[in-house]
């Protein structure tokens, strides 16, 4: 299981932090808030492109915004490698599939992301495309929330799905990850994990991600 390291714990020390991670994980996971979609508001465009200028971790970007395709353009431009939205942000069947398919003409593999209580089944009219599709096991904007355990059985649809039709999008879960949570995320069928106070409140930090995997 791959491990994508959120910033959101760092605030303002975010390129200290990517230094002490960068080389135990896989992914650096961007918490985009634009105060609109959540009340939250964290990590702007060129903080991506500062962590591009001297680090080569790829980029896990995860945007809680309304306009997703709007943002999606800025990150892109700023160095990302993975753009992943919110599935609930769109008004519109055209605006999912226009925002996928910019993503993806711009070499950035594409995701869609679905809060706790959101039915998994609507993100299936576009999974074929996707190359993530991110369960978020807590609501989106804050770190340290209770992971919930009702999005295991979302996992496990997810990756019987996948199998039996073999597709190739990566099952990213994000909130609450510990090594008790992830654990269980990865037995249900989980590729990649999200992890943020867990990793950040960890003395030993390669320890703790490689605890983790």
């Amino acid at each position: 299981m791959k491990i994508s390291i959120s910033t959101m714990p760092a605030g303002k020390e975010y390129l200290e932090y990517t230094k002490k991670v960068q080389e135990f994980a896989d992914f650096l996971h961007l918490d985009v808030c634009d105060g609109k979609y959540n009340s939250s508001t964290c990590f702007l465009p060129q903080y991506a492109k500062q962590i591009n200028d001297f680090s080569t971790i790829p980029l896990d970007c995860h945007l809680m915004t309304k306009s997703p395709l709007k943002y999606a353009k800025k990150y892109i431009k700023a160095g990302v490698n993975i753009v992943t939205a919110q599935l609930e942000a769109f008004e519109t069947k055209k605006d999912i599939e226009e925002y996928i398919e910019y993503v993806k003409t711009h070499n950035t593999l594409v995701g869609l992301a679905v809060e706790p209580k959101t039915d998994i089944k609507r993100i299936l009219p576009y999974i074929s495309v996707l190359d993530v599709v991110l369960v978020m096991s807590v609501k989106t904007g804050a770190s340290g929330q209770k992971f919930d355990n009702t999005v295991l059985s979302k996992i496990e649809f997810l990756k019987t799905y996948k199998t039996n039709l073999n597709y190739n999008f990566k099952i990213e879960v994000d909130g609450g990850i510990t090594d008790k949570t992830a654990s269980l995320v990865k037995q249900a069928g989980a590729d990649i994990v999200v992890i943020g106070s867990y990793i950040f409140n960890a003395q030993n930090k390669k320890e703790a991600i490689d605890s983790l995997k």
